[in-house]
């Protein structure tokens, strides 16, 4: 026997009645045999055969298979497995099935799995009827029998599959030589070790990849779709997703004038979009947009905007800090193909002054009263002094 290092390559084409579609876009994997379930098209382990032609194998989850086609009685295929470190084949599970399926393809002849029977009498009762895995246990949650199942308490019986019989379980005389087996060992999945493989949206489950569904986590300010590896965040009817930060939603109007969004249990607590002005008009709440260009807030020219405004230079001049202008010296000469006024993808303000807004202007109205109120007090009151003091001396003359 020599020993040889092999780096096994295989490719399975999934004929029609095998399709399936996989999610597992970011585990390194590209053969799909169930739904989700993706297996690993590599395998480098050490393998101890005659011919390195004779030899494939699959990785899937924590566990290793690999064909052996070397003619063997089914203690001397056990023996080959623990030379490697592994044992014969157990098929638990309707995935590993399909392994066995993949590898075996359409190879001929019968091949050694790890279930046996050394002694006593078939158990109709048990799943695996008084079989055991060679793993000393007899837990399963796939049977695979063929339908003529002899038992009768015969010899040592061992189980070997072929593909000819659709690789149902058949009972053989354990020294009777079977064309190959399949062994299997512990093996690391691959997948789990790939760096960063949580942040595309996926975790691993038993293997397969599935899809982490973002919205129960309520990222969203209003609305969540879910989507294969990530999710969008959307807004109610009259809000828009904020620029600055995509899962929050603001108020937006995009018109000269639009209905308030008021609270339902109290219609005096109104809101407007920044940029707007709270009105009463006929009974109803509205936000007008404001002309920010009649405060000059520009140094130079102005362009309103729905909820907000643009500055611009002259020629000769530009921008700076959004809405000052400065003269264009030789230095900038080299740059004059900079525009002059910004330039934006959307008809949203690139700046809203924070003080225009409906509370600000009523902060201004009130104070304004309040001087003029205080102003006219104080006046009034003046004016009685003068008064009071004019009578007093007018006593004292007489």
């Amino acid at each position: 026997m020599v020993c040889t290092l092999l780096l096994l390559t295989l490719l399975y084409q999934a004929d029609s009645h095998r399709s399936a579609s996989c999610e597992c876009k970011n585990c390194a994997a590209i053969i799909c045999i169930t739904a989700n379930i993706c297996i690993k098209s590599w395998l480098t382990v050490y393998l101890f055969s005659s011919s390195s032609e004779r030899t494939s194998g699959y990785c899937i989850g924590n566990a290793c298979f690999t064909l052996f086609r070397d003619p063997s009685t089914f203690s001397s295929a056990q023996q080959l497995c623990r030379d490697q470190n592994s044992h014969l084949m157990t098929v638990r599970t309707s995935v590993s099935s399909d392994v066995l399926t993949v590898l075996l393809g359409n190879l001929t002849g019968s091949f050694w799995i790890g279930l046996h029977r050394l002694s006593g009498c078939p158990n109709l009762s048990e799943e695996l009827r008084g079989f055991q895995w060679v793993t000393k246990d007899t837990e399963s949650d796939f049977v695979n029998w063929e339908p003529d199942f002899d038992y009768s308490c015969a010899a040592a019986r061992c189980v070997s599959v072929n593909g000819d019989e659709n690789f149902k379980w058949r009972q053989t005389p354990c020294d009777q030589p079977a064309a190959g087996f399949l062994c299997e060992n512990s093996f690391v999945d691959p997948c789990t070790n790939l760096p960063h493989a949580a942040e595309h949206g996926y975790r691993l489950v038993g293997g397969a990849c599935v899809d982490t569904d973002e919205c129960t986590l309520a990222p969203c300010e209003h609305e969540c779709t879910n989507s294969r590896g990530s999710y969008v965040c959307s807004c109610f009817k009259g809000y828009r997703v904020d620029e600055k930060d995509p899962h929050k939603c603001r108020l937006h109007c995009g018109e000269q004038m639009c209905p308030a969004e008021c609270d339902p249990n109290n219609n005096f607590q109104c809101f407007c979009p920044d940029g707007y002005l709270l009105e009463e008009r006929g009974g109803s709440s509205f936000c007008i947009d404001i002309n920010e260009c009649d405060s000059n807030y520009c140094d130079q020219e102005c362009r309103n905007t729905y909820g907000g405004y643009v500055c611009s230079c002259k020629p000769g001049f530009k921008l700076v800090d959004e809405d000052q202008c400065r003269e264009v010296d030789d230095e900038d000469s080299s740059t004059l193909s900079i525009p002059t006024s910004p330039t934006y993808p959307h008809p949203d303000p690139t700046r809203r002054p924070s003080a225009v807004t409906a509370g600000g202007l009523v902060g201004i109205i009130v104070s304004t009263v309040f001087i003029i109120v205080l102003a006219v007090f104080a006046t009034h009151e003046d004016m009685h002094g003068l008064q009071r003091l004019s009578d007093s001396r007018r006593d004292k003359v007489v």
